[in-house]
């Protein structure tokens, strides 16, 4: 693939490890384990797996990609984990990830100088409040979560996320 414009190599090349990531995160998890609370988290694997999804589609439409949220009612603009709600099954909360994900990397491959240099759609800790900047913070914030995924993972006893 074409890289328009190098700058974003970094942040697409970290992409499309996350999207690896992300799946390797949440392979073979029990329905048991995905709705239980790691020590004293408030979210469960469920909720964590669900928001880092329902993000990366709020990314897809600050990029202009039309595919609709699977879940907005549970997830969209930050939704907090609720109680006593029954979040869907982690099958149904990762179907679709790489199709999506193959979109959203092309979308960042074809993005210009200008497209970046737009002022970013909300404002994050990062500094640079440009959209490559809201780019660059919805990466980190990816890597941060499968983090957490990680750490849940071997609560429950499971084997350590692979980068395979």
């Amino acid at each position: 693939m074409e890289i328009l414009n190098t700058s974003l190599q970094p942040a697409i090349e970290a992409f499309k490890l996350q999207t690896r990531l992300y799946r390797n995160v949440t392979k073979d998890i029990s329905e048991e384990h995905a709705k239980g609370i790691v020590g004293g988290s408030p979210n469960n694997i469920a909720w964590i797996t669900g928001h880092l999804f329902s993000t990366r589609h709020m990314l897809g439409t600050v990029l202009g990609i039309t595919d609709r949220e699977p879940f907005p009612e549970l997830f969209e603009r930050g939704k907090g984990m609720q109680q006593g709600v029954e979040y869907p099954a982690m099958e149904e909360l990762t179907n679709g990830w790489e199709e999506f994900s193959e979109k959203i990397i092309a979308r960042l491959a074809n993005m210009t100088e200008d497209e970046l240099q737009a002022e970013a759609p909300v404002q994050t800790p990062i500094s640079e409040n440009t959209l490559r900047g809201f780019i660059t913070f919805i990466c980190h914030h990816e890597a941060y979560h499968i983090g957490q995924l990680s750490l849940a993972r071997r609560h429950f006893g499971y084997e350590p996320m692979s980068y395979a």
